[in-house]
């Protein structure tokens, strides 16, 4: 049986008298370790949490900047001259354990990794109880029934429950995402930048190299340490976010290429689909079961149709190509419905679906009414990539 290194915590030992988090507050400032207190029928207990320290920590494998390290005791930390305070890396846990201090950069739990050969970290020796320890712990108890589903990230975690009282809470949480419209606006325009070159509608690469290059650079606006923004490619072994900038980037000069040279189409189309490809794998985390959801692919490929295709049918004039925007928008409706019965989301912004239909079809007697059709598949997907970034059910510490 593997055994490794971590936190222990025994819920009938701890007194919630606060030292651990008051100790490791005044060691760093920075709120990194929690105690939620929950009350059942008379009995109150809590639970003193920090960065588990992951076998599997997703925070270090999506972060473009290659920030996130971990050494040979298992210690993950971050290299604060190295990030770039895109907060991916936050989007990826499901304990909420990384936090941007007033620079905005990423922190987190280090588990005072400059003090272990020293002693224990401070939260552990403030500790008057014993009821937060530190060591060895075995690969099997790291399942707690309040938190995230272990196999996410294999947290380095023993938790001993009370004895006396089951405790029973909510491991989702909703929110939602700040500073989200430029992340609609490119996940949006590279999904009808991809539809339009596709059908090789009017100016194809000339709007593909506007669209790519606007959306991108507000996108990349996202990280809050500009002047590290470039640091963003360094992470294409294990991030799609690195390889969503890259192949955007690229993406979008081939496509001004091919403005002047035919030959260029194809490889500007192959990266533009692996920008696509990338785009949709940032969003298909674990930690964010809305996310990671067949609705959101069929939302993402969804948007490529039913924008392209009634511009398709109206500088075309074959109905054929508005044979895909209608089956996608009908997949859109489905799998919106099928996620709000799951997880409780909205789903109305895919009415509009239905008119959207109608519109395309009422345009194979007035072929203007596909630009209607268009303006209708532009509006539902926008309120729909709102609501994506606007109500996020994710995983993390539960609420008391």
């Amino acid at each position: 049986m593997e055994r490794k290194l971590g936190f222990i915590f025994d819920h009938d030992k701890c007194i919630i008298c606060g030292a651990c988090v008051e100790a490791c507050n005044k060691a760093y400032g920075l709120n990194w370790r929690k105690l939620p207190v929950f009350e059942m029928d008379g009995y109150k207990t809590a639970l003193s949490i920090s960065c588990n320290h992951c076998d599997k920590p997703a925070c270090m494998e999506v972060c473009p900047a290659n920030a996130i390290k971990k050494d040979e005791k298992g210690v993950v930390w971050i290299e604060q001259e190295e990030c770039i305070g895109c907060g991916y890396c936050s989007w990826a846990c499901p304990y909420e354990a990384l936090k941007f201090n007033s620079q905005g950069v990423m922190t987190k739990c280090h588990f005072c990794k400059d003090n272990l050969g020293k002693g224990m970290p401070y939260c552990v020796e403030s500790c008057p109880t014993g009821a937060l320890a530190f060591g060895w712990i075995d690969q099997e108890d790291s399942s707690i029934p309040y938190l995230a589903p272990p196999e996410i990230t294999e947290p380095r975690l023993k938790v001993i429950l009370p004895k006396e009282k089951s405790i029973v809470a909510n491991t989702k949480k909703v929110k939602s995402e700040e500073k989200f419209l430029p992340l609609v606006g490119f996940t949006i325009g590279s999904e009808f930048a991809l539809g339009y070159s596709m059908f090789r509608l009017p100016f194809f690469s000339i709007i593909t190299f506007l669209i790519l290059g606007i959306t991108l650079l507000a996108s990349i606006s996202h990280a809050n340490v500009g002047k590290r923004s470039l640091r963003v490619a360094l992470g294409l072994k294990s991030s799609w976010l690195s390889r969503e900038v890259l192949f955007g980037g690229l993406a979008s000069l081939f496509f001004l290429g091919n403005f002047f040279f035919s030959t260029l189409y194809y490889p500007a189309m192959f990266f533009l689909t692996l920008a696509f490809i990338s785009s949709l794998m940032v969003y298909l985390l674990k930690a964010r079961p809305s996310w990671y959801n067949v609705d959101t692919p069929t939302s993402f490929i969804g948007t490529i149709f039913t924008l392209s295709s009634p511009l398709a049918f109206l500088f075309l004039h074959n109905f054929i190509f508005s044979i895909p925007g209608i089956m996608f928008s009908i997949l859109e409706i489905y799998t919106a419905y099928r996620k709000s019965k799951v997880l409780d989301t909205q789903y109305k912004s895919r009415y509009l679906n239905f008119i959207y239909i109608v519109g395309l079809l009422i345009s194979l007697v007035f072929p203007d009414m596909a630009i209607l059709a268009f303006i209708i598949a532009l509006s539902s997907e926008v309120l729909s990539r709102n609501s994506f970034f606007k109500n996020i059910v994710y995983y993390g510490i539960p609420n008391v």
